[in-house]
């Protein structure tokens, strides 16, 4: 029950964010152009405004409306009847809610603001993108990496059967599916691409001093006994520009959206009149402004607009 009213509740925010009840009367008011689909107590209902509903819910939420565009109807229907309700106790000028609306109203401002002199404007150039690229080679840079297969054994005297077996010429694969213990025997040992780090040093070791085509000795681990093949062996590789632009820009964007916003904020104080009251402040703000000094930045709310 508790998940299907959280359910409900994000669907209702949805549709409210989506702005369907006044702002589209007041657009069918100007175009004329869109077809009513209900009525409640005399409140239309547009088929446009359900469809641009349906089309922004995401995939996961979809699933819950097997009927489609009629189940958003009968929310709209019910969150219409609710409002109604509300209405009629005169909850619209209720102090409460006027505070809330009011709260809200500031949040909205603050958060186009932001999104029109911040988010739409800032922009990282090609040339902050090379500059990045080229001061940073390491950060773009792929690992050495080795693709490798191993063959586990409990003993070492199995092992030593194993590597008599592999020294004799049989293929790697056709040994580790018929002798390893280890669980990805059926896929032949295959270990896949390893960069430095991901195993142990000495593993490590073993592995990156293979050459490829090559296999180890017995290696022992706390798993067991090991023998390596090396098939491929990657260098390092500086990755060319084109390939993480997009990473370089998703890196730079939000530093100098945070810089743009410090800057707004400075101009604007330094063309405001501020006057602070230190002893009318409550002595909770005060102390805690004392043992942790605020500094200017986003707000998480005002994070919130910025993209990723």
């Amino acid at each position: 029950m508790r998940k299907q009213i959280v359910f409900w509740s994000i669907i209702l925010v949805l549709l409210l964010s989506l702005g369907w009840g006044a702002l589209a009367q007041e657009v069918q008011e100007e175009t004329g152009e869109k077809t009513v689909v209900a009525e409640v107590n005399g409140e239309p209902i547009y088929a446009e405004d359900l469809q641009e509903i349906w089309d922004a819910l995401p995939e996961v939420y979809r699933v819950q409306f097997p009927g489609g565009v009629k189940d958003i109807l009968e929310q709209l229907i019910r969150e219409t009847l609710l409002v109604q309700r509300a209405q009629e106790l005169g909850l619209e000028n209720d102090p409460v809610v006027q505070k809330r609306l009011e709260e809200i109203k500031r949040q909205l401002l603050v958060q186009e603001l932001i999104k029109r002199e911040i988010v739409d404007k800032v922009e990282v150039t090609d040339e902050e993108i090379e500059e990045e690229y080229t001061s940073n080679p390491s950060l773009y840079t792929e690992p050495e990496r080795v693709k490798a297969k191993h063959i586990m054994t409990s003993t070492k005297e199995k092992a030593e059967e194993v590597l008599q077996e592999l020294q004799s010429g049989r293929p790697f694969e056709e040994v580790a599916k018929e002798k390893s213990e280890s669980p990805d025997a059926q896929q032949g040992g295959e270990m896949g691409y390893l960069k430095k780090g991901d195993l142990e040093s000495d593993l490590e070791k073993v592995l990156f001093d293979l050459a490829p085509g090559k296999f180890s000795d017995i290696v022992e681990t706390g798993y067991g006994f090991h023998i390596f093949l090396v098939e491929e062996h990657i260098d390092p590789r500086l990755k060319e520009l084109g390939e993480v632009k997009g990473e370089i820009s998703s890196r730079l964007l939000p530093r100098k959206q945070q810089e743009a916003f410090e800057k707004l904020i400075e101009e604007l104080k330094n063309q405001a009149e501020i006057v602070i009251i230190e002893e009318n402040l409550p002595e909770e703000v005060d102390s805690q402004s004392e043992s942790q000094p605020q500094s200017e930045e986003l707000t998480t709310s005002q994070s919130e607009n910025l993209p990723e």
